[in-house]
């Protein structure tokens, strides 16, 4: 408001002084206009005089018949000062009756035949503009001059000033009463922010912040809003997954402490420890794929791990982690297709390129039917390498597509032909690949399988 007011009273003053300064260059204007006009009147009657002769053209001010002019001449034109008087020798000869020549201190001016000068100075007080018209009488004995005075009130930068000052005092009262209205009405749209995020604060995440405005209030209230939802979808998200994983451990949980119930009761015959034995085995070996992959995904989720690049020949190194399943194809009698294009050397994490390979042809496993295929393709371009995983498997539907590199929601949602794994695979890829700039997309098609691709830089 300062700077506004500010702008103001510098604008005022300025507008007085261009107002004053035009308000001048009227007057002389139209001052000048009149003299050309009141001077070649003169000159006719200088001519007049000339006629009759030499004493009538000395008499001529005496007679008046000049002098009769202007003042008809000052009653049309609305003249405040309309003078005449005599050149002789380049000095002016000042009549007596003359006002504006003494307070002027126009005497000593050298006033040239058929040219038309302005002045301006002041006369009691009064700011005045005159504009001298100099008439050439043909005789080397004197020329006239006319003189025209207009009053310039050099007020008319104060009244303006004056205005703006006004005008100004009137939209600072309204704008400190609009201010204080608004200050009002932002501090309750703020008071019901701050509430909202102590609500927030306090662990209620369902709090929200009703704002229909269109400011910047408003765009904080919709960020805040933005904030606890997704808040809140985490905080669900993260509920879901501590079930889930609840669940999961507990199923190999309860078939071992079942199994070890039953050892220690003495009940199970010998030709049956075997069996027994592989049961164990496999859900000791369930639990701890899920203990580990929840670990490495809360690592990977916290970024507190390294990557260690060095030159690496993509295509043979994904090529070998592929084949390490071929006999867990053979046994779920998947047929697996592996087709290998020459990358060169790429700066890449091996370790981290297998666990990417591992965990999705893993997934393409556990989702292929019996008699169906994984495939595993490695495509070579100028700028990355793209790895690519498909199966034809029971697929995934379009609106679960945004969702699937979530925790455990593939492994909850869909079940697997063979269901062994810890259902962390997509989400540990997608965090693996972002660490390493690359890019991971999931197409899918129900009933005909998923493709996942993933795409690192060179």
């Amino acid at each position: 408001m300062a700077a506004a007011a500010l702008a103001l009273v510098v604008g005022g003053i300025v507008a007085a002084a261009a107002t004053n300064q035009q308000a001048r260059t009227d007057a002389l204007e139209e001052l000048g206009r009149q003299a050309e006009a009141i001077g070649r009147q003169a000159e006719q009657a200088v001519d007049e005089a000339r006629d009759k002769g030499e004493d009538a053209l000395r008499n001529l001010l005496n007679e008046g018949t000049i002098r009769s002019l202007l003042v008809t001449a000052s009653q049309i034109g609305g003249h405040d000062y309309v003078e005449i008087a005599a050149v002789r020798q380049g000095k002016v000869v000042v009549p007596s009756t003359s006002v504006l020549i003494p307070a002027l201190d126009l005497g000593e001016v050298t006033f040239q035949p058929g040219r038309t000068v302005d002045f301006e100075g002041e006369l009691d007080g009064t700011s005045v503009v005159v504009v001298a018209r100099t008439i050439d009488t043909g005789t080397r004995a004197f020329s006239l001059v006319v003189l025209l005075g207009r009053e310039s009130n050099p007020l008319t930068g104060v009244a303006v000033v004056r205005a703006f000052l006004l005008g100004l005092g009137a939209a600072v009262i309204v704008v400190a009463a609009l201010a204080g209205l608004l200050a009002k009405r932002l501090g309750a749209r703020l008071a019901r922010l701050d509430a909202a995020a102590g609500r927030v604060a306090a662990g209620d995440l369902t709090a929200r912040v009703e704002d229909d405005g269109d400011d910047e209030v408003s765009h904080v209230a919709d960020s805040f809003n933005e904030m606890a939802r997704q808040l809140e979808e985490a905080a669900q998200r993260e509920r879901d997954f501590l079930l889930n994983v609840g669940h999961d451990l507990r199923t190999p949980l309860t078939s071992i402490s079942g199994y070890a119930e039953t050892l220690a009761d003495g009940t199970i015959e010998a030709d049956d420890l075997p069996r027994v034995a592989s049961v164990l085995q496999r859900q000791s070996q369930r639990l701890s794929r899920l203990v580990e992959d929840l670990m490495l995904l809360s690592r990977l989720e916290a970024r507190e791990f390294t990557l260690r690049t060095e030159p690496v020949d993509l295509g043979a190194h994904v090529g070998g982690v592929a084949e390490e399943f071929r006999s867990r194809a053979d046994e779920a009698t998947v047929r697996l297709e592996i087709d290998i294009e020459a990358t060169g050397p790429v700066e890449a994490d091996p370790v981290r390129v297998s666990q990417v390979v591992g965990n999705l042809v893993e997934n393409a496993l556990r989702y292929a039917p019996e008699g169906g295929r994984v495939g595993v393709s490695v495509q070579a371009a100028p700028q990355d390498v793209a790895i690519v995983v498909t199966d034809n498997g029971p697929g995934i539907d379009a609106e679960d597509l945004p969702r699937v590199f979530e925790r455990l929601f593939v492994a909850q949602r869909y079940r697997a032909v063979r269901p062994e794994g810890s259902g962390l695979g997509l989400s540990i890829v997608h965090e693996l690949v972002t660490a390493m700039d690359g890019a991971v997309a999931v197409s899918s098609e129900p009933g005909r399988g998923t493709t996942v691709s993933v795409r690192l830089p060179r």
